[in-house]
C-alpha cells in the first residue's frame, strides 16, 4: 500500500498535481464476518503516519470498513430530512414548481450524488433513502403523514423513479456510455461482450458476460458484475438503442 502510495505521488508530480500527505485517510475494509480486528492500525505515507479509521470521506461520500455504506446512508436522511423539515414549513407559501424546484436542489440531488455506489446495500438502508423520496413526495403533494395513499401513484405521477431504480439507471447510463462511447476507458476495459458457446438466438443481442465472483455480497456490488447483470435484463431494442436518453 505505501509503494503504491509513492508511486500516486510521483505520477502527481509528473502532472503538476500535489498530494496533501497530512490530509491523506486510510482504512482496511473487511467483511463483517472477520471478528479478529486487523493489526494494521496506521499507514506510513510519505513520511506521515495516518491511523486507519473505521469511516473515511472521500469525493463527500462516507466509505466504512464492511462497505454497507451504514455511514453514508445515515448522512443523506440526516441531511434531506433537515431540508424537508423547512420546506415542509414554508409549504403553503410556495406554488407546487417552486416546491418541486426545492426538492430537486436540497434532497433528490444529495439522494443522486453517488448513488451507483450504493448498489447492492442491504434492504433496511435502501428503505431509509426510500422513506426520505416519500416524505418528499408527500410534502410537493400535500398530504399528511394519516392518509392512506398508494406512494407508487403518487411517484409514478410526479414522474420520479424509486430511489432503487434511479441507482440502476444511473448504472446503466455508465454502462451505456462504455459499450457505445468508449468512456471512460477504464471502465470500458471491465466489460465484455458475452460470446455463447454454440449458435443461439440470443447471439445476436449486445449482451455482456457477468463473470464468476468469489464473494456473493460484495462480487456482486462490484462494477464488472453488477453492470453486465443489469444490462442483460433490457429488452433487445433497448440494447441497441444509438442514443440514450
Amino acid at each position: 500500500m505505501e509503494a503504491c502510495v509513492q508511486d500516486a505521488k510521483a505520477w502527481l508530480c509528473d502532472n503538476g498535481l500535489v498530494m496533501n500527505d497530512n490530509k491523506s485517510q486510510a482504512i482496511v475494509t473487511h467483511s463483517s464476518s472477520l471478528h479478529t480486528p486487523t493489526s494494521l492500525t496506521c499507514v506510513n505515507i510519505c513520511g506521515q503516519l495516518v491511523e486507519t479509521s473505521p469511516v473515511i470521506r472521500d469525493l463527500g461520500f462516507n466509505v466504512d470498513t464492511n462497505l454497507t455504506m451504514t455511514s453514508q446512508v445515515a448522512n443523506v436522511c440526516r441531511s434531506a430530512y433537515y431540508h424537508l423539515s423547512r420546506i415542509a414549513k414554508i409549504r403553503d407559501s410556495i406554488s407546487t414548481t417552486v416546491c418541486k424546484s426545492l426538492i430537486h436542489g436540497l434532497v433528490t440531488s444529495r439522494l443522486d450524488y453517488g448513488n451507483a455506489i450504493l448498489y447492492g446495500i442491504n434492504d433496511r438502508y435502501m428503505h431509509r433513502l426510500e422513506m426520505v423520496q416519500r416524505s418528499a413526495a408527500r410534502i410537493v403533494r400535500q398530504i399528511r403523514r394519516g392518509d392512506r395513499q398508494s406512494m407508487t401513484t403518487i411517484l409514478r405521477q410526479l414522474h420520479w423513479l424509486p430511489v432503487r431504480k434511479r441507482i440502476d439507471f444511473k448504472l446503466l447510463v455508465l454502462v451505456y456510455k462504455a459499450i457505445y462511447n468508449g468512456t471512460p476507458e477504464y471502465l470500458a476495459a471491465l466489460l465484455r461482450r458475452h460470446t455463447p458457446p454454440r449458435s443461439l438466438r440470443s447471439a445476436g443481442r449486445l449482451l455482456l458476460e457477468v463473470p464468476r465472483v468469489n464473494l456473493e455480497r460484495f462480487g456482486r456490488r462490484a462494477f464488472a458484475c453488477a453492470r453486465p447483470t443489469l444490462w442483460n435484463k433490457l429488452p433487445t431494442t433497448t440494447l441497441h438503442s444509438s442514443r440514450s436518453n
